[in-house]
This record gives C-alpha cells, sequence and structure tokens, in this order.
C-alpha cells in the first residue's frame, strides 16, 4: 500500500477510535501519493475543539514537513497549540515549539497521536 494512503488510514482508525467526540470533519488532499495535505477538525463532547492541519510528503518516506494542533475551549480561546512554524527562533527546540497560557515553550516534532492522547489524559 502506497504510504500516504497508508498514512491516511492510520489517521482515519485514530479519530475513530476516539471515545468522546461530538463530531469529526476531515479533508484529505492526496496529490497522487507524492504529497498530502490533511485539514481536519474533531469537536469533543464537552465542546472543545481539535483543529489540525499537516503538510507531508513520501519521497522517499514519508516525512512531515509542517504542522498545526490547536486545541481550543468550547469559547474559542486557545488551550494550547503545537506548531512547527519557523517564527520562533528564540526556543531551544525550534522550529518544534508549544503555545500555551500567553508563552511559547518548546517541544518536540509531535505527532497527531500524542496530541489527542494528551486531550484525552486531560478529559479524564
Amino acid at each position: 500500500m502506497p504510504l500516504i494512503t497508508e498514512y491516511v488510514n492510520e489517521v482515519k482508525r485514530l479519530i475513530d477510535s476516539i471515545p468522546f467526540k461530538l463530531s469529526t470533519k476531515v479533508n484529505i488532499d492526496n496529490r497522487g501519493e507524492v504529497a498530502l495535505y490533511l485539514k481536519g477538525e474533531i469537536v469533543f463532547s464537552d465542546q472543545n475543539e481539535l483543529h489540525f492541519k499537516e503538510y507531508c510528503v513520501a519521497i522517499p518516506v514519508l516525512r512531515k514537513l509542517a504542522y498545526s494542533y490547536h486545541y481550543q475551549d468550547k469559547n474559542k480561546k486557545m488551550i494550547f497549540r503545537f506548531d512547527n512554524a519557523e517564527h520562533h527562533l528564540e526556543v531551544e527546540s525550534y522550529p518544534y515549539h508549544k503555545h500555551i497560557k500567553g508563552a511559547v515553550v518548546p517541544s518536540h516534532e509531535i505527532t497527531l497521536k500524542e496530541v489527542i492522547k494528551n486531550i484525552i489524559e486531560m478529559q479524564s
């Protein structure tokens, strides 16, 4: 199975496994099994929302070039956002960082799976 199709199926299974979601919306732009743009939204039972974007290429292996995982409460106030936008040169983990409580802190290259796990742990 092509790498991008395999990854898309993995993301679908991950989202399907979330125990307390109200709704999901995922747009998949598979550009010929060479590049992938994923954009989605997950609304949880507490009405908090996760908005995510990933841009990946599959030459010769699957690599995530850009991502953003933005988690906000039902009033649209940011709880946290992980991304790798190249705008915080001062962060020691540049370009990987996390926005939380008005601060930008170091992070690592995080995955959608890790973000969803963090949200589930916060809900427990």
